[in-house]
């Protein structure tokens, strides 16, 4: 439990501009919190329970304001950086009544002594009833040692240009850490006890450490540095698609580069606690904040298609939307042009697409099971009909101008969800799932 200092700055006289300044401290997590002058405090509420720990009505001239401070543990959360805050908060927002057409309108970086991190991940939302704009959400997200946090300011009615510079500002100059910041380069202390959490125990050959530009490399490897340079490469491609900003202060991601096939598939089978078999058919797995794979060569296509889900889980922060969507931009930058060109104009010209309704849905383009009616591998024309998806979507006339909505759009949504789906296609393209799917094959075929 945090424990709660609160201070008044200056004695209560009338009015808002010469209210006191208000500063809460959190000892426990070196966090200090001043609300500026014009930001009238009222009674704390009773907080609705859950990780809310507090909850204050509050007003800015002539706006209402309901305050609050959410507090979660970082290990059982999953919480690498500030931006997995606000994920987790759009998420649990969508899940609930009615709120699956949630959605923030604008994401801001401030960097600064927010956290651990030296950054805070800002956004904002609109609170509407059916049509109507009553209101402005304001949100704050960042890390402690070890917590999570979010502050929200829902205001009331929808704020106005200078109510809302005023709560940005406050955002910006008024939440303070006062505790260590992390290396985002990793300590030599943190990369051990990571790799001793995660080997192998049969792990032979002496570790080495590599760190690039943007990972930290684990691994046995006699070939790390050529791989590591392909690392590099890779992420800078996939940036150039998929533009996400450079933000001082990220952790490294890790790498798990193995000298065989064998002891990659014990790594996977110890961390995923599956069986051997099940492992050796994987070649290289992103998953949480990492990837891992065995030497084979550098230039092998699943580097860049892993690379791609690790960067859109741990940079992009969009988990969701679908395998179809995931495996689509993975499958994108690691097919050729021709390759998708070839399987979407046959597919368009005789129907042989899955029709999209039933796409979106497939749990695991992977476990596509089964042949097509001429006898090819359904898995495979699933992973070439996601990318054909993302071509389509980022190339054709139709899709480029609001590609960048589409990816953000699409990728914070439920996985496999058709309603938020099909919700997410309307706000994009103005159009629903069968529409959009008409367009893929005008385009194509």
């Amino acid at each position: 439990m945090l424990l709660l200092s609160l201070l008044l700055l200056s004695l209560p006289q009338s009015g808002a501009d010469t209210a006191p300044q208000t500063r809460w401290e959190f000892p426990e997590d070196q966090l200090e919190i001043t609300l500026p002058k014009g930001f009238v405090l009222g009674a704390e509420q009773a907080p609705p329970g859950g990780m809310m720990l507090h909850r204050w009505a509050t007003t800015i001239g002539a706006y209402r304001v309901d305050f609050s401070l959410v507090v979660v543990p970082r290990a059982q959360w999953g919480l690498q950086d500030p931006f997995d805050v606000m994920e987790n908060l759009a998420y649990n927002r969508q899940a609930e009544p009615g709120g699956e057409s949630f959605r923030f309108e604008e994401e801001m970086i401030f960097e600064g002594p927010f956290g651990a991190m030296p950054f805070a991940s800002v956004a904002t939302a609109a609170k509407w009833n059916v049509t109507e704009r009553i209101g402005t959400e304001f949100f704050l997200g960042g890390l402690t040692a070890d917590k999570g946090y979010s502050i929200r300011l829902q205001c009331q009615p929808a704020a106005d240009k200078p109510t809302r510079a005023a709560i940005l500002k406050f955002f910006r100059e008024g939440v303070v850490y006062v505790g260590e910041v992390e290396n985002p380069l990793w300590t030599k202390e943190e990369a051990f006890a990571r790799w001793e959490k995660d080997r192998p125990r049969a792990f032979g050959g002496e570790l080495k450490i590599v760190r690039t530009k943007h990972y930290i490399i684990f691994t046995n490897s006699s070939s790390d540095k050529l791989f590591a340079k392909k690392m590099e490469e890779y992420y800078d491609a996939i940036q150039a698609t998929f533009p996400f900003p450079e933000v001082k202060g990220r952790k490294l991601m890790p790498v798990f580069l193995f000298r065989t096939g064998e002891e990659y598939f014990e790594y996977y089978a110890t961390i995923a606690q599956i069986s051997k078999q099940v492992a050796a058919k994987s070649k290289g797995h992103a998953w949480r904040d990492y990837y891992a794979t065995y030497y084979d060569s550098p230039v092998d296509p699943v580097h860049i298609h892993e690379a791609t889900h690790q960067i859109f889980s741990n940079r992009l922060k969009l988990g969701g939307g679908g395998s179809w969507f995931q495996e689509g931009v993975a499958e994108y930058m690691s097919t050729q042009p021709n390759e998708r060109k070839g399987y979407a104009r046959n597919a368009a010209k005789h129907a042989g697409q899955t029709p999209f309704q039933e796409f979106v849905l497939i749990p695991s383009l992977l476990q596509s099971a089964g042949k097509s009616a001429t006898g090819e591998d359904m898995a495979q024309n699933h992973y070439l009909q996601a990318a054909s998806i993302i071509d389509f979507a980022r190339n054709s006339k139709f899709g480029k101008k609001k590609f960048d909505d589409f990816l953000q759009t699409m990728g914070s949504q439920r996985f496999a969800d058709l309603d938020t789906i099909e919700a997410a296609m309307q706000r994009v393209y103005g159009i629903d799932l069968a529409g959009f799917e008409a367009e893929w094959v005008k385009y194509w075929d």
